[in-house]
């Protein structure tokens, strides 16, 4: 197995930006709602409250022991819980959300 090159996960626009794209599979409503809601978001990525508007707070939880099963634990500098807070740059509901600094644009 190789190991993937930045190019196959994202784009880097700016010193500091990556773009990340991903088709996924399912209506952009319930996409949408898998980024947006905490609740469904914590399931595969991190929990934590997004108020979708602009200047809005956003936090991200990450627990990544709690993704990982008991055969394949999270490394143990990757265990603890990690918190990302920032801000809503902009939100046009199922096309758009962008915030910093940890969170990822999703465009449409």
């Amino acid at each position: 197995m190789t190991t993937p090159q930045i190019s196959e996960y994202g784009t880097l626009v700016e010193p500091r930006t990556v773009r990340l794209e991903r088709l996924l599979p399912g209506p952009i409503e319930r996409v949408w709602r898998y980024l947006t809601e905490a609740e469904l978001r914590r399931s595969w990525l991190a929990d934590g409250a997004m108020e979708l508007t602009d200047g809005g707070p956003v936090e991200l939880i990450f627990r990544n022991s709690e993704l990982s099963t008991a055969d394949d634990p999270a490394p143990d500098e990757y265990a603890a819980e990690h918190r990302i807070r920032g801000v809503i740059l902009a939100c046009e509901p199922r096309r758009d959300c962008c915030a910093t600094p940890g969170a990822t644009r999703v465009r449409r």
